[in-house]
């Protein structure tokens, strides 16, 4: 049995649990989401012992060199002494420049920060030491400020603060991006499909408008799925776009069709529009993003249809726990 030291107490490791576990079992409070290694948010510090390689992919060189790592997928061999991540130490201040409601769910949230990144990539947005989410960029590297598409949960820890409380002028914290669902430009005559749930949309149309911008050749296909038409949020951005661009094509599928948006979407199962649509992958570029469910059965597709998989990128949404 391994130990967890932590704040000078020792915790008992009772397998199969990761430290994020055996932590939060005993009342600890450490930051966490999605509880599957992909946003970051549980991060913390390795004082002494050594962490399972698993635990700290996707993490910098620096970042690892500072004995970082992921808690939920740390599953230690032996005593390990464990510290609490300050965001702030590495951290970036942004304040926030505006926000806006894009429909009753969806929360806009602007902000000024510099920050490298690939168009779709995520990071991480802290309320405090406590709290952070993970969001993917719904902006583009030339966009002059940084924007995020930000899911209103009835009880959400952040979305809730964010949309009720946050206000211009007010900082969070950004940690560095991550992911590697974004545009692949040395690919720029491929044609690309990308397809979508709820605000999956931010970095889709993030990763459209990046490839767009970079003179993309090939065709390039954004499919957004819907339970009701009232849930499409940025259908007149991607439209515009449409028009600007006669190799960039939108299609919107919702299951019920509602008086709002019934002149510019269409009823149907996104899975079968695309199987009809596409006979073939073979040789195409593929973005998923959007709820964990959606991705996983979209992407098990696409590999029928002979799609390489080398060639699919993915963002699956997980809702914190």
């Amino acid at each position: 049995m391994s130990i967890i030291i932590y704040n000078n107490q020792s915790f008992d490791v009772t397998a199969p649990e990761s430290v994020l576990d055996t932590l939060l079992k005993a009342g600890v409070r450490v930051p966490y989401s999605c509880r599957a290694g992909v946003c970051h948010s549980c991060l913390m510090v390795a004082k002494d012992g050594a962490v399972p390689s698993e635990s700290q992919e996707g993490l910098s060189d620096a970042q690892k060199s500072r004995g970082l790592f992921l808690s939920c997928s740390c599953y230690p061999a032996e005593t390990l002494n464990v510290d609490h991540y300050d965001p702030a130490a590495d951290g970036i201040k942004a304040p926030v420049i505006a926000k806006r409601q894009l429909n009753d769910s969806v929360l806009e949230l602007t902000l000024a920060a510099s920050l490298r990144y690939q168009a779709g990539q995520h990071t991480n947005l802290w309320r405090s030491d406590a709290i952070a989410r993970c969001y993917s960029i719904a902006s583009i590297p030339s966009d002059p400020h940084l924007s995020f598409h930000i899911a209103l949960q009835p009880n959400g820890q952040f979305s809730q603060w964010a949309a009720q409380t946050l206000q211009p002028g007010d900082t969070v914290t950004l940690q560095a991006p991550t992911g590697n669902c974004y545009y692949q430009a040395e690919q720029n005559t491929q044609p690309i499909l990308l397809a979508g749930t709820g605000t999956g949309i931010a970095p889709l149309q993030a990763i459209a408008r990046a490839a767009l911008e970079a003179g993309h050749k090939g065709p390039i296909d954004l499919f957004v799925g819907a339970r009701h038409s009232d849930d499409l949020y940025f259908s007149q951005p991607l439209m515009r776009l449409a028009q600007q661009h006669s190799n960039f094509q939108l299609t919107e599928l919702v299951q019920t069709l509602g008086e709002k948006y019934t002149k510019h979407c269409q009823q149907g199962d996104i899975y079968n529009v695309i199987k009809a649509r596409f006979a073939s992958l073979n040789g195409y570029q593929v973005y998923l993003c959007g709820a964990d469910s959606f991705v996983r059965k979209l992407r098990k597709q696409c590999f029928f249809a002979g799609v390489k998989p080398r060639d699919v990128h993915t963002d699956a949404f997980l809702a914190a726990s």
